[in-house]
């Protein structure tokens, strides 16, 4: 058939089409999209109620728990949803039996490239179930990369590493992890002094720092640092270890804490940390020159 313009064309594609039943399809989908909009927002707010990681009487490491269960709760309703939308949206066009048939058969024909996807998702159940770890967390994965776990989903986990960057690991990838936020975690300082200095005179002021820095930040430890004492003999230095009892996310800022007071209380007393330089001889002087190395 020959048309002799667009507007013939267009008339004849609009007489092959029923406007009343488009229209009753189209409102249908209107009213199905915002049905399931509501139902996400519903579902939403309920996980919220049932899952409230800002209760009383709470411990930091349950606190994790519940928002990595809600957090996972969460995606798993929202894709459940609209995958339901989606089907529901495509029964009012087609036969979603024959497509889902039809899906099937694809479905085992691409079976085999996707065990991955199986195993990522298998993989995020037992991370999440089993209480591996939590969002929050300090982990160390495949010994090279340390941060917080900023989210848990049912493919992947993402941690931010200390440089700031965002590291995407497939959960079934994950195989060998430390979660530095089971339990407490030790807090180490080594302190470096001169030879020539007192040992007991130096341990009693790194004693009186500890119990200073303790009392002036006790939010900051969960336990009083502790002086071990000298535990190895360098060529330069005796090296003195310091320990505290601290979790994950305080253990920086309690070694900083501490290596601050240890300086400005040294320099105060005159006690020596060894540092790297050379003495210059030269003729004509009567004491040698000190430099820094």
């Amino acid at each position: 058939m020959v048309y002799e313009n667009v507007g013939d064309l267009w008339q004849h594609l609009l007489s092959g089409i029923d406007l009343s039943e488009l229209t009753e399809k189209i409102i249908s989908v209107v009213i199905t999209i915002i049905v399931f909009f509501i139902l996400i927002k519903v579902s939403n707010g309920l996980v919220n109620k049932f899952f409230n990681e800002n209760k009383k009487n709470i411990t930091p490491q349950e606190r994790k728990r519940v928002l990595t269960l809600k957090k996972a709760l969460k995606t798993f309703l929202r894709t459940v949803l609209l995958l339901t939308e989606l089907l529901t949206v495509l029964s009012f066009f087609t036969d979603v039996g024959a497509l889902l048939a039809v899906a099937g058969v694809g479905t085992l024909a691409i079976g085999f490239g996707a065990q991955g996807l199986v195993e990522d998702v298998m993989s995020g159940f037992v991370i999440i179930f089993e209480n591996q770890f939590s969002v929050g967390d300090y982990v160390t994965i495949d010994n090279d990369h340390y941060g917080v776990v900023e989210t848990i989903g049912v493919r992947t986990t993402a941690v931010r590493e200390m440089d700031g960057g965002l590291f995407i690991i497939h959960n079934g990838k994950i195989d060998r992890l430390i979660n530095h936020s089971k339990g407490t975690i030790k807090a180490v300082v080594d302190v470096g002094v001169a030879y020539e200095e007192n040992i007991d005179y130096v341990l009693s002021v790194l004693r009186e720092i500890c119990e200073e820095v303790y009392n002036a930040n006790e939010t900051l430890f969960v336990g009083k640092p502790e002086v071990l004492g000298v535990t190895r003999m360098d060529p330069s230095s005796m090296n003195i270890r310091i320990i505290a009892d601290e979790d994950a996310a305080r253990k920086v800022k309690a070694e900083t804490a501490l290596r601050k007071r240890i300086k400005e209380v040294f320099d105060e007393k005159g006690i020596e940390i060894p540092y790297g330089k050379y003495v210059v001889y030269s003729n004509g002087q009567s004491k040698p020159q000190i430099m820094q190395k």
